[in-house]
């Protein structure tokens, strides 16, 4: 396996920064795009021991910060944080969009031979996101989701009181900075609320999906994996519940290996990917 940093100048002071993992035989293999959820990154806790691990089951892997993340150049931390608050959905669609067509043109990615089937993983909104992503541009052949959102409610709901604050806030629990959000997220959402309905996405795709989720995930219910599945192509789709599974399926950040939570997760999407890619 080999590894590879890139970045995508998409306009001034907006970069998506990934990396990309390259197998040992890498001819006729296909590639997994892995999305981040919200407050995350490429290189949060174990995700980069996943990436790996999937490469090394016979894929091209790709993990890469969305632009407007909030992650600067140092790839560990909140150092731009004007940038997340001025994230949209519409942002993060407009970045999975330019990823695979520089994938598609090879100029960036000289490694990826031919033209790949393409796989995508989110985690949390990340899931949301890769959904949306997944039925409006026709170029992902199968779906994994850990954890995922199947709506943006729990930001409309607050819709009230946001747009009277101009803002919203969170506090992040690791590193206890206030991350801050403005109206424009809601307005993305409004604009074109059929476009950004997940649940819409989830049953005009069509593409094969395997939908995980915790049992003790504090952060999305577990009726948000139902609402998926009821939603899905059910002939093609599948649900499974994670025992013992947090929001993030056990890891922390900083880690050092994988933890059997988060491997049972990744046995179950390398099947996956693997048993509809051939």
């Amino acid at each position: 396996m080999q590894k590879r940093q890139f970045d995508i100048e998409v306009s001034q002071n907006r970069t998506i920064r990934g990396d990309i993992f390259t197998p040992e035989y890498p001819e006729g293999k296909p590639l997994v795009i892995f999305c981040h959820g919200f407050k995350g990154f490429k290189n949060w806790g174990e995700w980069q021991f996943g990436m790996e691990k999937i490469c090394n089951n016979g894929f091209y892997v790709i993990a890469f910060n969305f632009s407007y993340n909030g992650i600067g150049t140092d790839l560990q931390n909140f150092g731009e944080l004007n940038k997340f608050e001025q994230n949209t959905i519409g942002k993060e669609l407009e970045d999975l969009d330019i990823l695979v067509g520089k994938i598609d043109d090879g100029e960036i990615f000289p490694e990826i031979k031919g033209n790949p089937k393409k796989g995508i993983i989110g985690h949390s909104r990340g899931g949301g996101t890769a959904i949306l992503f997944a039925s409006q541009s026709k170029k992902i052949d199968c779906i994994v989701t850990w954890a995922s959102i199947s709506s943006f409610d729990n930001y409309l709901s607050q819709g009230v009181q946001w747009r009277e604050d101009g803002f919203i806030e969170f506090e992040n629990a690791r590193t206890k900075q206030i991350m801050r959000m403005n109206v424009e997220f809601l307005n993305d959402l409004e604009r074109s609320p059929l476009e950004k309905n997940i649940l819409r996405a989830e049953s005009s795709h069509g593409l094969p999906h395997l939908i995980l989720h915790g049992d003790k995930d504090e952060a999305v219910p577990l009726e948000e994996a139902q609402k998926l599945l009821d939603a899905s192509n059910k002939s093609a789709s599948k649900m499974e519940i994670i025992p013992e599974g947090t929001h993030t399926f056990g890891q922390s950040h900083p880690a050092s290996s994988i933890n059997p939570v988060f491997d049972t997760v990744l046995n179950k999407s390398i099947e996956w990917f693997r048993n509809h890619f051939n």
